[in-house]
C-alpha cells in the first residue's frame, strides 16, 4: 500500500526524531525517542541499541506505533525516567501517544543485528536495524509535522557563530568542531534546504 507521508512532514532519505511507543506481553506501555527514516510507500525503518525496553517490546509483538510530536516535555519524559500513564489513550492493546499530531501504526517485517565493530558509535553494543511495513496512518493535526534533528544542528550553529568572534581560540575551536560534526550529520539527514543553509554557515565560520 502507498501512504504518502508528506502530509505529516516526512520525505524520503530524510531521518526524523519520533516518539516510538510499545507495549509488552503484560500490558505495560513504554516510550522512547527515536529516529524515524521512510524508504517510501509503506516501507520504513529504525536503528534501536540493544538493551532498550523498546526493542524488547518490538521483538515480542512484531509491532511499534511511531508518534508525531514537538512537545519537548514528552522527548525528555521518554528519554529520562519513564512517561506516565496519562501520557497514553486508553486502548490496552496498542501505546499511541494521547495528544500526537499524527502517528504510524507499523507491523515489523524484519529485524536484523548489527555487531558492535560495525556500528557507527565506540561502544559493546549492537545496533539492531527494523524494517517495518505501515499498517496505518491518522492525522490529528496536520499544523504538527515530523522534526528533522538536521534543523537542530542548523540552529546550533547559528546561535554559537553570533559568538563566534567574540570569544577566545579554545572556545572557537570547541564551535568549529560542532560545525564540521553538525556538517556531517545534515549531510547524511537533512533535506535541501537544511543542507544549503549549513554549507552557508561553514563558509561563514571558515572565513573567520
Amino acid at each position: 500500500m502507498n501512504f504518502n507521508l508528506e502530509r505529516i512532514g516526512i520525505n524520503t532519505e530524510e531521518r526524523y526524531e519520533c516518539i516510538y511507543t510499545t507495549i509488552d506481553n503484560e500490558g505495560n506501555k513504554n516510550s522512547a525517542a527515536i529516529g524515524l527514516k521512510y524508504f517510501g510507500d509503506d516501507n520504513v525503518g529504525c536503528r534501536i541499541f540493544e538493551g532498550s525496553k523498546t526493542l524488547d517490546n518490538i521483538k515480542n509483538t512484531k509491532r511499534y506505533v511511531v508518534n508525531i510530536t514537538q512537545d519537548p516535555l514528552i522527548f525528555t519524559k521518554s528519554t529520562i525516567g519513564k512517561l506516565p500513564e496519562e501520557y497514553y489513550t486508553d486502548d490496552e492493546d496498542i501505546a499511541i501517544l494521547k495528544d500526537a499530531g499524527s502517528y504510524i501504526i507499523v507491523n515489523v517485517v524484519d529485524i536484523q543485528e548489527q555487531k558492535p565493530e560495525n556500528t557507527p558509535i565506540d561502544n559493546d553494543q549492537s545496533i539492531y536495524i527494523i524494517k517495518g511495513k505501515i499498517e496505518e496512518v491518522i492525522v490529528n493535526d496536520e499544523n504538527i509535522k515530523a522534526f528533522n534533528r538536521g534543523l537542530s544542528g542548523l540552529i546550533e550553529c547559528l546561535v554559537n557563530f553570533s559568538r563566534y568572534q567574540i570569544v577566545d581560540d579554545e572556545k572557537r575551536a570547541v564551535y568549529m568542531e560542532r560545525v564540521i560534526e553538525n556538517n556531517r550529520m545534515i549531510g547524511k539527514i537533512g533535506d535541501e534546504k537544511t543542507k544549503k543553509a549549513m554549507e552557508t554557515v561553514k563558509k561563514e565560520y571558515e572565513k573567520n
